[in-house]
Order: C-alpha cells, then structure tokens, then sequence
C-alpha cells in the first residue's frame, strides 16, 4: 500500500513545473543557489540519521549473534561531542550565509543591466494589488494594463508596489524576490529577465474569494516587440482616470488583460494616498490636520488643492511654510 502511494505521487508530480529552481534572471538564479546550498547543509545530519537508522536496526536485530549487547551503556563523549558540534557548525554556516545574502538580495536594491546593455535605462513599472487582478502602471510610456507585462530582455525592471485592498504579494518565481504589496505602503522590488519567455506571476498571499485568479503574465521580449507591445497598448480606446479607476476597482477577477492607451497624472501616487476614485488624499488630510492643530483660527491653507477639496478660499492668508495663517494668528512653536 505504501509503494503505491508513493509510486502514484511520483507520477502525479512528474508533470509539475518547479519554477523556482528554473530561473530566468539573476536574482532568481542567486535564489535557487541558496536554496540548493541550504538544502546541502541541512542534509548533513539528516542523511546519516537515515542511514545509521536502517544500519542500527539490521545490525542489532534479535538473530544476530555478533552484535555487542551492553545494557549498562549510558554516555560517550565522542557521541556527545559529534550531536553538539555538528548542528552547531551548520547553524554557524547558515547563519553566516543568510547574513551576506540577505543583502545581496535585498529588494529594494536596484540590479544593473545585462553586461550588453548597460547603456538602457532601466523600465519603472508601478504595480498595484487590486480584489482580484493586478494593475501595471508604465509612467515613462503612459500607459498602464491589468494581468500583463512586458520587459526587454536584459533590462532592469524597477517595481513600486501597493496595494488597493487588503494585503498581497507580488511574486514573479522564475525571476525571483516575492514583496508584499499593502495598502498605504509603497515596497519596492528589482528584477531582470535574462532570457525571452511568459513567466507566470501569482498573488503569494490569500486575499479573498478570488485570490486563486490573481495572476499575470510578466513577458520578456526583444526591444523591437517590447517597443511593439507598447504601440499595441495606446491603441486601446480605454484611458485609466479616476472613473475608470473606480470601476476596475470593482471586486472581480479579468478572465481577459486590459489595456489602457493612457493614464491619468500620478494615478499611482493618488493609489497609495487613497484618493484614486475622488476625494481628499491621505497627505492632504495629514497637512490639514496639522494646519488646525498650529493655527486653529487659520481660514485655509496654501495648498489650492486642499482649498478645492474642501471649498475653502485662499483669499487673505499669509502662507507660512506649507500652513497659512490669519494676520491674527500665531504659530504654535
């Protein structure tokens, strides 16, 4: 019974993609390194165990003879000193390695490009985790699409995530560094693809109902069919304002990739302050909290933009820094 179990999980895995040990880029390769070297180091108890296992119980069975029988034995300083310096040693070499690796592989740090490409700049891409899809904003080309992206090969990709609802998690496997994505947060993440292919991206973190389709695909291509892919996009006869906003916003999942043929200012800035579907952001409302907290007698401050939200007039203020007073009033100091 226990044969077939395992014979018929090995054959239901057989088919299985382990993504992560298929990188496609560097860091996902320094990834699946470590993974291997960490395995490596762990095995070293684990193996003897299993061997010493089989061996005890063949070499002490009740028929043999041979076996040495002592049942007074009861410490060995050679055994005590092989169980403590052993796991020790490997603690220290695994420590040693999450220390250096840990910042070699920090996500926010920005990765160069391809030795062959050093002269591209590399490709902003501002992301964000939405119930259930995901948005990517491309600022430098004004365009913005859900569940697709697109990079040259070569070229470094500097992401900005967040996140419209709850917490998420950006993971690209084959490329590498999942990053949670949150709500009124901005992480950032650097990847490269090294090879042309549709790697598969997922939401590594439950979110909800529709979290199983929470996927895109991440598209390394030539220059030419990136610059094309692009072109492609501003046909589109959609734009991403604040309407369009809201009503991808919505809590459903696109079967489809959407694209969007331009993008509203600073779509992704109003995403993280929490104004992207209208009203006051999360900055303005800070500054204006401070205003009244300073100058409680303060009419309005200088931020015009605050005044339209709020209906306030700008009229016969004096601004001092970012907060305007009355001629009556005094700053708190």
């Amino acid at each position: 019974m226990g044969a077939s179990l395992i014979i018929l999980a090995a054959v239901s895995l057989s088919g299985c993609e382990m993504a992560l040990m298929d990188p496609k880029g560097p860091i996902g390769l320094q990834q699946k390194d470590l993974i291997i070297l960490a395995t490596l180091l762990m095995m070293i108890p684990v193996v003897p165990v299993i061997v010493m296992t089989i061996w005890f119980a063949y070499r002490y069975r009740a028929s043999n003879d041979k076996a040495t029988y002592d049942p007074n034995f009861e410490h060995s300083n050679r055994i005590e000193a092989v169980v403590w310096a052993v796991p020790t040693l490997i603690i220290i070499a695994l420590g040693t390695v999450t220390w250096i690796t840990t910042h070699q592989l920090d996500p926010h740090k920005k990765i160069e490009a391809a030795a062959d490409r050093s002269h591209i700049a590399p490709i902003e891409v501002e992301v964000v985790a939405m119930d259930w899809k995901w948005l990517f904003i491309y600022p430098q080309y004004g365009i913005a699409t859900v569940n697709e992206m697109a990079m040259p090969v070569g070229t470094p990709v500097h992401f900005k995530i967040t996140s419209a609802s709850v917490m998420n998690s950006f993971f690209i496997p084959q490329l590498g560094s999942q990053i949670y994505a949150m709500s009124g947060m901005e992480t950032k993440l650097s990847l490269r693809a090294d090879h042309a292919g549709a790697y598969d991206g997922i939401s590594a973190n439950y979110s909800g109902n529709g979290f199983a389709h929470m996927r895109f695909k991440a598209k390394a291509m030539t220059d030419a069919q990136f610059e094309a892919w692009i072109a492609s996009a501003k046909t589109s006869a959609q734009s991403l304002d604040t309407v369009a906003y809201k009503t991808l916003n919505q809590k459903n999942v696109a079967p489809q990739p959407l694209y969007f043929a331009a993008v509203e200012p600073l779509m992704f800035s109003k995403v993280l302050n929490g104004c992207a579907e209208g009203g006051l952001c999360r900055d303005d409302a800070h500054n204006m909290a401070v205003m009244k907290k300073l100058a409680p007698n303060a009419e309005e401050c200088e931020d015009p933009k605050l005044a339209a939200a709020t209906g306030q007039s700008v009229k016969g203020a004096k601004p001092i820094g970012n907060v305007a007073f009355k001629d009556n009033a005094t700053p708190a100091s």
